[in-house]
């Protein structure tokens, strides 16, 4: 592996991480009961969290959406 690979794989992961992040940021009040009725600066504070831990959050979304569903 290259370095260029490296850097793109990183890009890659951080964008889709970026994303995931602002979506999860809007929503994180239907998604999370404990954050019902937070404040724009804890939804702005959580989004470099998100963007890294984008993984977990996306399957935490995907759980709570089944379970809406079902």
């Amino acid at each position: 592996m290259d370095a260029a690979f490296i850097v793109n794989l990183a890009s890659a992961y951080l964008g889709v991480g970026g994303l995931c992040a602002l979506l999860f940021a809007g929503l994180v009040q239907r998604l999370e009961p404990s954050a019902r009725g937070s404040s724009l600066l804890f939804r702005l504070m959580i989004v470099p969290g998100a963007v890294l831990l984008w993984p977990v959050i996306a399957r935490r979304c995907v759980q709570v959406m089944r379970r809406r569903v079902s």
